[in-house]
């Protein structure tokens, strides 16, 4: 598995995100598309259902997310975070993007509808800030396993190279959600913490299943068991968590 400590950032109070976000979209990794031919029919049949699935999950246009960072943004007088929150929006439009080229690259349609992303969009929108950003979180913990499991299970050049930059992306946006969490637990009562974060575990472990039997054949194909990726998925929730508690990013 990957880890946030690999991102290497340890002054998360003092980390300039849009400073981030800036030079991460212009050092981006150069992507070929000019080679139609890297997969197989076999590989295509494979990774059809949760290409077809994360391409939709990835896109947004953020409204609901945008109003609540705005009001939290006011509440503390935190004007970058606005700033901060638009980036990542924009970042997780361009995966989606990307991904549908791809997908165009191979005839893969893709579809306007998932029931699991619809669930998550309405799990987002229940409650204000808090709540968008642990489903997001979420999502974005398992989108570290799926990645990786997308990258070994096909020879696709261009499919890894996608694969490398989606991880290098959602690996630092797991901790800037998981920041985001402590900035609003350090001016909260510790028991409502506690339960917040029982919460997190149970969305955690609902979510690894169904994605494990919705796609437990591309998952297998990348060399992940049911196993490994429910050991890998708790053990990004635990660093999340820890950066919720702490303010910080441990570095080993």
């Amino acid at each position: 598995m990957v880890n946030l400590n690999e991102t290497k950032i340890d002054n998360l109070k003092g980390f300039d995100w849009n400073k981030y976000f800036e030079y991460n979209s212009s050092h981006l990794i150069k992507l070929d598309y000019s080679n139609n031919k890297e997969l197989t029919e076999k590989e295509k049949e494979l990774i059809t259902p949760s290409i077809r699935a994360f391409q939709i999950g990835e896109g947004s246009e953020g409204k609901h997310l945008k109003k609540v960072v705005e009001k939290f943004a006011k509440k503390t007088n935190d004007e970058e975070y606005i700033k901060a929150m638009d980036w990542f929006v924009l970042e997780e439009n361009r995966h989606s993007m990307t991904l549908k080229k791809y997908m165009e690259v191979y005839g893969i349609k893709p579809i306007e509808k998932n029931w699991i992303d619809n669930v998550f969009r309405f799990l987002r929108k229940l409650m204000g800030l808090e709540c968008e950003v642990v489903v997001l979180v979420t999502a974005e913990m398992i989108a570290l396993s799926y990645y990786t499991a997308l990258s070994n299970a096909t020879n696709s050049k261009l499919l890894k190279d996608i694969c490398s930059q989606m991880l290098h992306d959602e690996l630092r946006h797991v901790v800037f959600q998981s920041y985001t969490l402590h900035k609003i637990s350090i001016i909260r009562n510790k028991f409502i913490n506690k339960i917040v974060r029982e919460i997190r575990k149970f969305l955690m472990r609902i979510t690894l299943n169904v994605v494990w039997i919705k796609y437990k054949d591309l998952f297998e194909k990348g060399n992940y068991s049911k196993e490994i990726f429910k050991k890998d998925s708790l053990e990004y929730l635990k660093q999340s968590i820890d950066i919720e508690k702490t303010g910080e990013l441990i570095l080993k």
